[in-house]
């Protein structure tokens, strides 16, 4: 009964709220149906939004392995990024078999529920094959002060996705160059405030609590 109670009074909440704004009630019925353009009229067999799942598990081939990244390299002929890292074997592989740079990524998380986040794994894999790569991270920042982390870590940089969806979404344009001024400021910021005039001096004396980094001496 609880249950059912706590559904009708959503939905009366729902309507009501819809009666406040009737304006954008009726926009909303009037709005062009959005769909993946990129894909849908432009893939194979894909037609509608009903389609696009069934391509998309079409796309995962089991048969992978590391020599493709070989492959792609020959065709494409400029640097190969691998993205997806989280274990230090991973890393070292993919640097044997040609990748310019790898990107410490859990896939934000959507990929498989429980793995290691990018930020915890990445000092065990930049001691790994830091030397060998240059090392990106993603994953989890939203301010520029997540970006002086993963730095701090040996990342040589950080790659931003769901802040600048947002600034899209709320601006267009304007918005993603807003949300980057403002990743931008707040590096400026704390770097002041930790007393550094140069990103390239950032590191692992930076950091206070150093229980990500299993490296002696930290």
């Amino acid at each position: 009964m609880k249950l059912k109670w706590r559904a009708a009074e959503s939905k009366t909440r729902f309507l009501f709220e819809l009666m406040r704004k009737p304006s954008w009630a009726f926009g909303m019925l009037r709005a062009k149906r959005r769909t993946f353009g990129n894909v849908v009229g432009q893939a194979s067999d894909v037609s509608d939004l009903s389609s696009l799942s069934t391509w998309i598990a079409e796309q995962f081939d089991l048969g992978l392995t590391w020599d493709e990244i070989g492959w792609v390299r020959d065709r494409f002929g400029g640097p190969v990024i691998v993205k997806g890292i989280l274990d230090v074997e991973d890393a070292r592989l993919a640097v044997a078999h040609g990748a310019d740079a790898i990107v410490v990524s859990n896939h934000g998380g959507r990929q498989l529920d429980g793995a290691a986040s990018s930020i915890r794994v990445l000092p065990e894999i930049v001691d790994a094959v830091g030397h060998k790569t240059e090392i990106l991270m993603d994953g989890g920042i939203r301010s520029g002060q997540d970006v002086l982390k993963a730095v701090a870590l040996g990342a040589k940089g950080a790659l931003v996705g769901r802040p600048i969806l947002y600034g899209l979404g709320a601006g267009g344009e304007a918005g993603v160059t807003r949300a980057l001024d403002i990743l931008r400021r707040e590096i400026d910021v704390t770097m002041a405030l930790m007393g550094e005039r140069d990103i390239r001096n950032i590191g692992l004396h930076n950091i206070y609590s150093n229980d990500l980094d299993k490296r002696q001496g930290y």
